[in-house]
Formats: structure tokens, C-alpha cells, sequence
């Protein structure tokens, strides 16, 4: 999937980004300052001591002067890169999941209703590959049932965007299922249930996939193709989370000029 040099640079933005996101979307009002406690003993020599430091000369009209430049620079690319895409009308009738995204937020969740199961895929935005995991050779088996090393047409992949399935069945009980989906590529990481079968056992049970036979990893592929979780869904969900992660970038940029303004 090719991403453009703007994006390129997103990803890496992004989680800070993000961190400042969450923090304003808890009410917070703002980040509070807790500067450490000094002990003036020569006040004159402090003041000429810091008047001579390069970074005081600039006035602070200045220096906004100089943020916002490079901010309006980062909002001309993004908005380049940009695009409100009609999901609906390049999807389909025949997209077999409801879209629930928030502006804000680091996800959007994939819905649908079959027979008596209740589906839900929490999509988040991308996150770069751990090149330490990788180059330590850890494979998992993917989708077509092959070893996979995440690599993208001989091309050690970069990104990838974390998935969790939760099926549930019945009002308590549900299967949950943490993937990553890597360009062309779905891994699946764990597997883990909470049953509700009377007995009064209601903890969660968790298992690595690389921790179970071979045989159950393959047929765990096939049971989440089978609730239309598959690579055709997985090649949508990265276009869309790139394009989403693109537009809350931008989000932030102006809500950092609006601050710098203000």
C-alpha cells in the first residue's frame, strides 16, 4: 500500500499526539506545569546568568511567530493528504460490518449481527513495527496458513494496525481474538474466552496462538473468515485507519494553533 511521504511521517507524530488527545479528552483543561523548587541564593548573578542565554533574546511574539509558521507548514501537507472519502458509497451494500467511528479517537468499531452472535472488531490506529521482535526472527502463521516473518513484497513491513475481535454469545459469554494486520497480511497473536456456563467459573482464559497445536491456529483463521474477518476486510481497514489517522493529525495541528492564537 503505498503511503505518502506526509503519512510516512504521521506514524511516527501520532502517539504523541494521540497522548495529548487523550489527555484533553479526559477534561483535564490543560497539562499542568510542576516545575522543581529552586533556592535563589544570588538572585542578581541568576538573572544576569540566564539574560545571557541565546534562547531568552527571542521575544516570545517571536517565537509564536516562528511555531505557527512551521504548524501552518504541517497543516499544508496533511490537508494535501487529507481526503473525506465516501466509505458508504466505495464499500457498498455488500460490506458486512457497520462503521462506528468518533472523531478523537485512536479507533473506530466494525459491527454486525449474525445468527445468534454478536461481532465487534475494534480497529486502532497504526502502530510501527517493533524491529526488535522481527529481527529476532519471532514468525507466527498467518492467514494462508505460512510461516510470515511481517514482510510486505520482500519488504520488512513498517506499520501495522492492532485488531480485537470480541464474539459474543449469549449475554455474559464471548471468544476474543488481539490480531495484527500488517500490510496483505493478518497475524493472529492471541486467543482467549470467558464462558458462561453455569458453573460459576467466570474468569477470562488467554493463550498466545503460537502456544497452541498448529492444527487449532489453521482453524482459527478459518473461523474468523467465516464472520467476514479475513485479509479483503483487513486491506480496507488500512486505508481507512491511515486516512483517519491522517485527519486526526490534522485535528490536533489545528488545535495546537488554536492554543498558540489564543
Amino acid at each position: 500500500m503505498a503511503i505518502s511521504s506526509t503519512l510516512r511521517r504521521v506514524p511516527y507524530c501520532a502517539p504523541a499526539a494521540r497522548g495529548l488527545l487523550a489527555a484533553w479528552g479526559a477534561g483535564s483543561g490543560g497539562f499542568a506545569l510542576h516545575p522543581r523548587n529552586h533556592v535563589h541564593r544570588h538572585g542578581a548573578s541568576s538573572a544576569s546568568l540566564f539574560s545571557s542565554l541565546p534562547g531568552l533574546q527571542m521575544s516570545a511574539a517571536a517565537a509564536d511567530a516562528q511555531l505557527l509558521r512551521v504548524i501552518n507548514m504541517e497543516i499544508s501537507y496533511a490537508q494535501k493528504d487529507c481526503r473525506n472519502r465516501n466509505w458508504s458509497k466505495e464499500l457498498g451494500e455488500s460490506f458486512p460490518f457497520e462503521i462506528q467511528d468518533k472523531d478523537g479517537t485512536d479507533r473506530i468499531t466494525l459491527k454486525r449481527s449474525d445468527h445468534k452472535e454478536q461481532i465487534e472488531v475494534d480497529v486502532f490506529l497504526p502502530s510501527p513495527v517493533n524491529k526488535a521482535e522481527v529481527n529476532g526472527e519471532q514468525e507466527d502463521q498467518s492467514e494462508d496458513g505460512k510461516r510470515s516473518s511481517h514482510t510486505d513484497n520482500g519488504v520488512l513491513a513498517q506499520y501495522c494496525i492492532p485488531l480485537m475481535v470480541t464474539i459474543r454469545k449469549g449475554e455474559a459469554s464471548y471468544l476474543q481474538i488481539s490480531c495484527s494486520s500488517y500490510p496483505n497480511e493478518l497475524i493472529i497473536e492471541s486467543f482467549s474466552f470467558e464462558p458462561n456456563n453455569g458453573s460459576g467459573d467466570s474468569a477470562s482464559h488467554e493463550a498466545k496462538l503460537s502456544n497452541l497445536p498448529e492444527e487449532f491456529q489453521k482453524v482459527l483463521y478459518s473461523y474468523l473468515k467465516s464472520r467476514g474477518i479475513s485479509t479483503d476486510i483487513t486491506d480496507f481497514m488500512h486505508a481507512y485507519m491511515i486516512n483517519k489517522e491522517c485527519h486526526e493529525y490534522l485535528s490536533w495541528l489545528r488545535k495546537v494553533k488554536g492554543l498558540i492564537i489564543n
